[in-house]
Order: structure tokens, then sequence, then C-alpha cells
């Protein structure tokens, strides 16, 4: 199948029959919608736009048809893949795009969960540790991953769309369990890829399926909403059980020593003239502030308030952007608290000496330090071993052009730098947790190794190949001129009844 009917497929298998057919006007489409008038497509609309920078600004175009959409998306970067009921403009032009909010959802296709690096080299690194997490510990597949400037979109589209419907309430249920399911997915991601983006709009815009940006595509990867519904309230219990464990003890430890409550945080926090140009400058300020606000319990929304004012203040403020990025860093785990040598230093830096030492010694609180990089450390943690042994395996199996690569225990710890007992611990952790499987050679033959990803790619290279040989097999048992037709169903990938049906709802056009 070329890549531009991949992506027509794929933008088809996403919205579903949420926009009509063809276009009301100047369709290029033949109408029979008076074939059969007593049925009705569904009416809905999506906004696309071409560039990220119109997309900041909502300038956009509205559709509601497939047809406008095919016309239109290799030219578009951004879209609204869930539908909503309306959407109109802002302006007498019809540049702004208006009415792309959760109260105004018509049918609810897919979720989708951003994935961003510092730079695309990073993100081609990083993919076999993506497509590790996206099989959400291998109960779900991905339907779709997509390629953006510096990280991936991950699609995962529902097999029947959710409609929207409002209760006598107001409420609207289907968007607070799509809501409640999206965050346990980010969740999710973010324990395992630190480039997780858990802030975004869970129905928001995303990049659009086009031929050059689709790293993955399986139509038949579809998820069942109540399936991925219950794999979410599961998932929440686990998380809820865990925090209620850590809040407990660290309830006891900190409960009468907050750090936003000591006289260093209200030190800094009312400085103006933090600069870039030092060591110890605003970036470093407002993450151990943000830190502090973390190791206090304040949520990331508030924390965002008090140093989006403490920002404001400054002589020389920081981006908005980075500030955000900032209080993520702070809030993604991997620290506890505020380190005493930061506030510290900075207090040196932008505190009179005179002042400094009253709010140290007035600070009664548990000081944490930073976790040192590692190529700092003398030694390394197992989970470390365990990533550098699955970026491994993936990058050898990836230059062998296989699903396996054949090696031993030692020549992995000569490779690696990785003594044989350290080594052992953590592939058997590895191969416990079904991320890696092993086949022993028998006398003197390799060892095969393999991972969970390298395993299911695997496995769907088969079925195309499988098709691919039904196919070439019934070519040969036909005449010249049949076996062209039959060698052209190799494009169609088992897709014969979705067009069927594509053809027959174009007799509905609304």
């Amino acid at each position: 199948m070329s890549a531009m009917k991949t992506a027509q497929q794929a933008i088809d298998l996403i919205l579903h029959q949420g926009l009509r057919e063809t276009k009301a006007r100047h369709s290029n489409v033949l109408k029979l919608e008076k074939s059969v008038p007593e049925q009705k497509n569904k009416q809905g609309a999506i906004a696309m736009y071409r560039s990220k920078a119109q997309m900041a600004k909502s300038w956009g175009t509205i559709y509601t048809s497939k047809e406008a959409v095919y016309d239109n998306y290799a030219t578009s970067t951004h879209w609204t893949p869930n539908v909503f009921n309306y959407l109109t403009y802002t302006d007498a032009a019809k540049h702004y795009v208006k009415g792309a909010k959760e109260q105004n959802l018509s049918q609810i296709n897919t979720l989708v969960v951003d994935v961003d690096y510092h730079n695309a080299e990073e993100r081609h690194a990083k993919f076999a540790e993506v497509w590790d997490t996206a099989m959400l510990d291998v109960q779900f597949l991905p339907t779709l991953i997509l390629a953006t400037t510096k990280g991936y979109h991950i699609y995962y589209v529902f097999d029947e769309p959710v409609f929207v419907r409002r209760h006598a309430n107001g409420k609207l249920p289907a968007v607070r369990a799509a809501k409640a399911i999206a965050k346990s997915l980010k969740q999710y991601y973010a324990q395992k890829l630190p480039a997780v983006d858990v802030t975004c709009n869970s129905f928001g815009v995303f990049r659009v399926p086009r031929p050059d940006n689709i790293e993955y595509f399986e139509p038949k990867m579809t998820v069942d909403f109540q399936a991925l519904m219950t794999w979410s309230i599961n998932f929440a219990n686990d998380q809820h059980q865990i925090k209620s464990q850590t809040t407990q003890w660290s309830f006891k430890a900190r409960r009468t020593s907050r750090q936003i409550d000591q006289p260093w945080f209200q030190a800094l926090i009312n400085q103006t003239d933090i600069d870039q140009n030092v060591g110890y400058g605003r970036h470093n300020t407002i993450l151990t502030l943000a830190l502090a606000c973390y190791s206090s319990n304040v949520s990331q929304a508030q924390c965002f308030d008090i140093l989006d004012e403490f920002n404001s203040n400054l002589t020389h403020p920081l981006v908005t952007q980075h500030v955000q990025k900032v209080i993520r860093d702070a809030y993604s785990g991997q620290f506890h608290a505020a380190s005493r040598e930061y506030v510290n230093a900075l207090l040196e830096t932008w505190v009179p000496d005179a002042d400094r030492r009253v709010y140290l010694q007035r600070s009664q609180t548990t000081w944490y330090k930073y976790a040192k990089p590692r190529s700092e450390r003398v030694n390394s943690h197992v989970h470390e071993w365990q990533a550098d042994l699955l970026a491994y395996f993936n990058k050898t199996i990836s230059q062998d052009n296989n699903w396996f690569t054949k090696t031993s225990l030692r020549h992995i710890s000569q490779e690696l730098t990785i003594c044989l007992g350290s080594l052992t611990k953590a592939l058997k952790d590895l191969i416990d947790q079904g991320l890696v499987y092993r086949e022993k050679g028998s006398g003197r033959q390799a060892t095969k190794f393999a991972t969970r990803s390298s395993l299911l790619q695997h496995a769907m290279r088969l079925q195309r190949q499988q098709r691919l040989n039904y196919w070439l097999t019934v070519a040969r048992l036909l005449e010249p001129s049949e076996e062209l037709v039959a060698l052209q169903q190799l494009s169609l990938d088992d897709r014969q009844d979705h067009y069927r049906n594509a053809q027959l709802s174009l007799l509905d056009t609304g």
C-alpha cells in the first residue's frame, strides 16, 4: 500500500463516521443521497492547522467532511482527531477557530500520548524504548505512532467511537471516563519515559497522519474502550496504594517542616534582581523553589501560579514556557526536595550575608542531596543496567536486521563493562518482566536474545509475509491477465470489506 493510501486509511480509521463522507458543496464524488433518504451520516466538525505556529494561535480551517480532509491533510500538520458538534470562526476572514472544547465534543475517537525529546536524534534513538512503553504491559498495542519534530504522538484508536451524551444534571460521563483513562495513560508513560507531556489536553490538537510522519500503523490494533477503562481503574488503584504508603511515611518525616514555610524560601521568592549571567541564576532558583513546593505537597497548578508571579516580578524574567518546563522537571519525581547545597549557594549569591545566616539557622527541615549524574558515580543501579541491556539488545538486533541477536554473557559484560554478577541479576529481572527472551544455545552455539518489541515486530512481519505468499500462490494459478489483478490485492492489506463499506456509505451523504 502506498504511503498516501496508508495515511488516508489511518485518517478514516480514526474519524470513524464522525464526518460526512462528501463535501456539502463542490464535491468531486457522485452524490446518491436521494436513493436512501431515511439515512443520514453524523455531521460533526474538526479543525486542521497548516503549522505549529498557526495552531498555537488557533489559526486553522474547519472541515465537516472526509472528502475535504483527504484534499487538505497533506498540507496540514495538526488536527483535532476527536470530533466536535460544531466549530466556528471568530473573525470575518475565517482564520481563527473557536469551539474546540470538551463540552462541545460529539464523539471521542482516540486518546493520544505526546512524547517529546530534545531533538530528532534522541527521538530516533529512543524509539525502541517508546515502543516497549506503548504496549501497556503487553495488554494493548498502539494503533498509530506519528513522528513529530522532536518526539512522537502515540494514538490508541477505539474500535467504536465513544459518543458524548449530556445527562440531565449537565455532566458528561463519557468525557469524564475518557479523561480518567487519558490521565492513567500519561502517568503510566511518565513512569517509564520522563519526556512524556502529562499536561497536554487529552482532547486537543495533535499531529495529523501524513505519508512523511507515520512510524507505525496497524489498523487491526484498535482498542476496546471498556477494556482500556478496566486497565485504567486497575492502574489508578495500584498508584493510589503506592501513594498512600509513601505519603504516610513522608507525612511523619516532614509534617512540621514544609520547605515553603522556611525563611529561605521567602527570602528567595522576594528577590527581583536574579539574573542569568551567573552560575546560580534564574533557572536554578525556579527549580529550587519548585522542588520546595513539590516536597510541601503543593499541587503543580498552584506551584505554577506562585512561580509565574515570582518570574513576572523579576527584572529579567524567563519565558513562560521555560518556567513550565522547569516545574514539570521538578514534579517528575526524580528529586525529593530542594537541596541544601543549592539553597545555600542561591542565598549566598542573591541574599545579603547578614540575613543569609539567619535564614539558614531558622530552617528546621530535612535536606536532600541531588542525585549525582551516573557519569560521576562509581556504582550504577540495577534499573540503569537494565536500561543499558535493553538498549544494547535493540541496537544489535536492528544492526543484524533480525528479530534476535546471538551473543554470550561474557561478550555483553565486556561490551557494557558490567560485572557478570550484576549482568546476571539485571538480565534475570528483565526476563521475569517479559521484556527479554532468552534461548540458550546447545554446545558451543551462542545464546539467542530477543526483546519484547522485536518479537512483536517479527510477528507482524510474518503476518504480512503470509499474506504476500498467499497472493503469489494464487497469482501463479491464474492467466497472465488475471495475475496482475491478483497481485493488486497485495495493496489492499486485507481491507476489502472496509473499502466496500466505504463505497456503500456514499449512499448516505446527509
